[in-house]
């Protein structure tokens, strides 16, 4: 009686654990972080000192059965309730091909701040690429397809520059980048950041931030080590802020995912990165 009494405790603790994973799950995946990086650069111009550009990537509030409808809409209104000149959409923004119009019909409330909108390819948007650019050209978002965009204020300039997915798309960041020079401020998105393996010296040189999400920090994680992960260098690429040779990298959470058929994340909280541009 004493082994069968032992077992059952240890039963009964087993999925005590298991629940208390579960509701701090939901709950953590339900609370997007607000997350300011101040980037400080001699290339930013006067104009764009002070100026703050919202990130996100990631949004895959969908599995094969359902759609988190609800918190999709409670991210925009976050990305909605921030202070801020432009956004930046790192791909990937429904899971399943099937999905994709239910994002673009939440996704018409994102507000157009005064300096634009501009998007990437995830992997999540092959096949079903000309689906992507016909809905961001009706929301007037900029979609860049291994190509660069140039923000003027009062004749002076940065440029944001994109290339297309590393799994599915041809990226291209020589194309990218054409036209940019070394002492241009370029802000270069990626939706997977081991892109910056295939990227040359060069081409690295011309970028002072390169943006990638595809990582979900893991979306769950022993306790943040990340055990999964959709890169192969789950150290080098999982997540946040890196220094590689002099070259910055940041690497979004994202802010949707799903693991299991459930929207959870475990020390591996959704984000919305606000980049903060400082003059040096």
């Amino acid at each position: 009686m004493k082994g069968k009494s032992w077992i059952l405790k240890m039963i009964y603790v087993f999925l005590g654990l298991i629940a208390l994973f579960l509701v701090y799950s939901h709950y953590e995946y339900r609370h997007i972080k607000i997350r300011t990086i101040e980037i400080q650069s001699k290339d930013i111009p006067e104009e764009f000192n002070g100026k703050r550009i919202l990130f996100v990537a990631d949004f895959q509030y969908d599995t094969m059965s359902r759609y988190n409808r609800k918190q999709q809409k409670k991210a925009i209104e976050l990305i909605n309730a921030q202070k801020k000149d432009m956004v930046l959409l790192g791909g990937d923004y429904a899971t399943w091909e099937k999905n994709i119009p239910k994002f673009y019909e939440d996704a018409k409330d994102i507000k157009i701040p005064e300096l634009g909108v501009y998007a990437i390819y995830g992997n999540h948007e092959y096949p079903g690429e000309e689906e992507t650019a016909e809905n961001m050209k009706k929301l007037g978002f900029n979609l860049l397809v291994n190509e660069n965009r140039k923000i003027t204020i009062n004749n002076e300039s940065i440029y944001i520059a994109g290339v297309t997915d590393l799994w599915h798309g041809n990226p291209d960041a020589e194309k990218a980048l054409e036209g940019i020079e070394k002492e241009d401020f370029v802000l270069f998105l990626t939706h997977n950041p081991e892109y910056f393996e295939d990227m040359t010296e060069a081409e690295k040189e011309k970028t002072d931030m390169i943006l990638a999400g595809h990582s979900h920090a893991g979306q769950i994680t022993f306790f943040g080590k990340i055990i999964v992960s959709a890169v192969k260098n789950k150290e080098k690429y999982g997540y946040g802020m890196k220094n590689y040779g002099g070259h910055k990298l940041y690497i979004t959470s994202g802010i949707g995912g799903a693991a299991l058929e459930m929207f959870i994340r475990f020390f591996a909280q959704p984000e919305i990165v606000i980049f903060e541009l400082k003059r040096i």
